[in-house]
């Protein structure tokens, strides 16, 4: 017998039950696209999957009875594999262990990507490393000007690997000048410009505003702290695709294919939609708490790893109110962290707090991910190396849970 309409749905308050969590944890779940929510006829509640509350339910358990390499591990939380390079503990992040927060104040993101590829012999960022593209391929970046700017690195970086010959140079010294490279391509790339050795953020800056020194700090600051986040879901794509041999070309291009979904870095894209949203009413707080009666959760809010809040996005909203804080779109913006802190219990993240630099900054839409994807190309690189090392090749195994075989 079909279940019926009624069976598919639980209410705000029932998925939080049968979770054993609050519903501003479960409205953080759906944030994230873990749970499927959508509005109930008639009315501006919101009503929840039960399918995919109690697939979370299983695997929260199994993540809970379950260690080391055991079946499970590749759910949320779990460590399945060793690395030196981004540690999350106690509500911090560090790169290699840096305070990634304190590198924000003052590093660029060239410095931060030294630290987090292991070069302590040898500084990649000469002069020379920087690509030149063949006439061919200025040619075709040039046809590709109105095009956004991260399907445009999707569409020039295999073009680009089939010309820098020395992306085969496998040796430590090798993977850092193609690191360099590939770095400052990326950001020449999404900025429309010719690769050079200028700093990565003074390039995304010229592009996205009129080159102000405020501006251009902050977006040096979003950078660094976009630059890793430990075995995320693109960094690990990014492991498995080089464990497989392919070039750092490749590997970072797989890294930006994962970034660009909803879940992960195009979340930026709801946030900056929430925030010209709030830029049209006067009602900011009250607009917010709708949100909230309605189970209609507020994207850029909780983060997992961070249940007392996001360093990151700390770090960068205080920047951002050192600079502009008189500013209409940062006042606005803290007036949505204030309620959502109160009627919300969430605490903002880095998507929400790259999200407020656009607003302030006037960025155009997509500057988010944009920022997001040249930040964590240097964390993406610096995982691609860190594989290649161990010489070896991911392959976890699969829980067969189809028929049994006849």
């Amino acid at each position: 017998m079909a279940e019926t309409p009624e069976g598919l749905y639980l209410s705000a308050r029932e998925a939080a039950a049968e979770l054993g969590i609050s519903l501003p944890t479960l409205y953080a779940y759906v944030s994230r696209d873990l749970i499927r929510s959508e509005p109930v006829p008639d009315s501006r509640a919101k009503r929840y999957r039960a399918e995919d509350v109690r697939a979370l339910k299983r695997r929260r358990s199994q993540e809970n009875q379950e260690v080391g390499g055991a079946p499970g591990t590749l759910s949320f939380g779990q460590p399945v594999l060793d690395s030196a390079i981004t540690l999350i503990a106690d509500g911090r992040l560090h790169y290699r262990g840096s305070d990634a927060t304190a590198l924000a104040r003052n590093s660029s993101l060239e410095q931060a990507a030294a630290l987090l590829w292991g070069c302590r012999d040898v500084q990649p960022f000469t002069k020379d490393a920087v690509f030149r593209p063949s006439e061919r391929l200025a040619a075709l970046a040039a046809s590709l000007a109105r095009v956004p700017r991260i399907e445009r690195c999707l569409s020039l970086l295999p073009q680009a690997a089939l010309e820098d010959a020395a992306v085969y140079n496998m040796t430590d010294r090798g993977l850092a000048a193609t690191g360099a490279r590939l770095l400052r391509y990326v950001a020449a790339v999404i900025a429309g410009e010719t690769p050079s050795d200028k700093p990565v953020h003074e390039v995304l800056t010229r592009a996205l505003t009129q080159g102000e020194k405020p501006a251009s700090e902050l977006i040096r600051a979003a950078l660094v702290l976009s630059a890793d986040h430990e075995l995320n879901a693109s960094a690990f794509t990014v492991r498995c695709v080089a464990g497989t041999g392919a070039t750092l070309y490749g590997a970072v291009q797989a890294g930006i294919c994962a970034a660009q979904g909803p879940r992960h870095g195009g979340l930026s894209g709801r946030v900056e939609g929430l925030l010209l949203d709030m830029s049209n009413r006067q009602d900011v707080e009250d607009a917010v708490v709708q949100r909230l009666k309605d189970n209609d959760p507020v994207p850029g809010f909780g983060h997992p790893l961070y249940p007392d809040g996001d360093p990151r996005a700390a770090a960068l909203l205080a920047m951002v109110g050192e600079k502009y804080g008189d500013d209409a779109n940062f006042l606005r913006a803290q007036r949505i962290v204030g309620v959502m802190a109160e009627a919300g219990g969430l605490k903002p993240n880095i998507d929400f707090a790259i999200a407020t630099v656009g607003a302030v900054l006037h960025l155009p839409r997509g500057a988010g991910l944009s920022m997001f994807v040249l930040g964590r190309t240097a964390g993406w690189i610096g995982h691609a190396m860190e594989q290649y090392r161990t010489g070896l090749m991911i392959r976890p195994r699969a829980r067969y849970t189809g028929e049994t075989p006849r």
